[in-house]
């Protein structure tokens, strides 16, 4: 009987198929919910738009009817 040496290389495991589809599924979720915030964000960031506008609106109203001059460089002089 002839008996041969083989030498067995590490075996390197990799995530099963079951791992990967798991991965994937969890990635779509965090995606989706990067896309609400993001959404959310950009929702928020229009309303303190808006509000700024009102704000500077209403504060040089007052100073008008109190006399007061703003700074040109708190809200300089509009070009339109």
């Amino acid at each position: 009987m002839i008996t041969i040496g083989l030498k067995m290389g590490k075996v390197i495991e990799f995530p099963t198929v079951t791992e990967a589809n798991k991965l994937v599924k969890e990635l779509k979720a965090q995606e989706e919910e990067i896309k609400l915030c993001l959404d959310d964000l950009q929702a928020m960031n229009e309303l303190i738009v808006d509000l700024t506008q009102e704000y500077e609106a209403m504060l040089t109203r007052l100073c008008e009817i109190n006399g007061v001059q703003l700074p040109e460089e708190l809200f300089p002089p509009s070009k339109e």
